[in-house]
């Protein structure tokens, strides 16, 4: 495809996401003594951006042994689960992530950067929805709040919220041009496929079971895209925008699989001859394994590191 035709496409979708940063969007950097017990030797620092009214506080960790500067951004629920730690949601469901992929990535040699999602913070915070246990009462208040307020998208302002991100880490200095990618796992693989494709500071995009293409996941929850779901293109096109730069799509066979594979396979023209988006299927379900966290931090280190 041609670039102009990309860029054409990618501001069709940044637009009809509402899929852009904060203009008036800010950051702050600063340092703390870390999480006790943290299994991997490194530095913590907290950069609280400030976006479309609210401060999300993502948690950024260099280990000792870190490849200067690598940098993945990990998109998930909230920041202490990216790296195996408590948090009022894994109070409220006991669960806490047996393979965390901020671990799995800084074992790897690689800086994380865990950015919390706005619904998730602010459902902890509301009242009708901090003792849900159900997805529509834990993300349809917020999703509600949102709708009064801001113009675009719910998932647009997740995007939103990591594109400004991106200005920081690389504002920062915490990623070098080139050495930065973005890991996401279901909601985190949703977020982190999208920010790929439509933010080319991105350097390399790897997602885990976001379920590829609008019939095989909940994109009509109002807390993605309500009833902006587009009617005339499905995801296949949005993936395509990732290239030429890397793509590792995984799957266990439940929101991503055989079933939907086509989608990508259908994108691969998009990139150069002799390269193209990569999948791995696993066929172990929804949750990731370690092994299949592992196979994806060498990925990144592979294409981050060496970069």
């Amino acid at each position: 495809m041609a670039p102009t035709d990309s860029n054409h496409r990618r501001r069709w979708w940044q637009d009809h996401l509402g899929a852009r940063p904060d203009p008036h969007g800010q950051w702050h950097l600063t340092d703390h003594p870390g999480y006790a017990g943290f299994e991997v030797p490194g530095r913590f620092r907290t950069l609280s951006l400030r976006s479309y009214g609210s401060t999300l506080d993502a948690e950024f960790f260099r280990p000792d042994h870190a490849s200067p500067g690598a940098v993945v951004i990990v998109p998930f629920y909230d920041a202490p689960s990216v790296f195996g730690r408590p948090s009022p949601r894994t109070e409220r469901t006991g669960r806490v992530p047996r393979h965390p992929l901020g671990t799995g990535l800084a074992r790897a040699g690689l800086s994380v950067l865990a950015v919390p999602w706005w619904f998730e913070a602010r459902a902890t915070q509301h009242p009708e929805a901090a003792r849900a246990t159900d997805l529509a009462g834990r993300y349809g208040p917020p999703a509600r709040d949102h709708a009064e307020r801001l113009p675009m998208t719910a998932l647009g302002r997740s995007v939103g919220d990591l594109m400004l991100a991106v200005r920081a880490v690389l504002a920062e200095g915490l990623a070098e041009q080139g050495r930065l990618g973005v890991f996401g796992h279901s909601l985190g693989g949703k977020l982190s496929l999208h920010l790929g494709a439509l933010d080319p500071q991105v350097d390399a995009v790897a997602s885990h079971e976001p379920g590829l293409g609008f019939a095989y996941s909940n994109w009509s929850d109002p807390w993605y895209l309500g009833e902006h779901v587009p009617a005339d293109r499905d995801q296949d096109d949005l993936a395509a925008l990732v290239a030429p730069r890397p793509l590792l799509l995984a799957g266990g066979g439940d929101s991503d699989g055989e079933h939907n594979r086509h989608l990508l396979d259908g994108v691969s023209p998009a990139w150069p001859e002799g390269t193209g988006p990569e999948v791995l299927l696993h066929n172990n379900g929804h949750p990731m394994p370690g092994h299949v966290l592992a196979a994806c931090a060498s990925w990144l280190h592979h294409h981050l590191a060496s970069a």
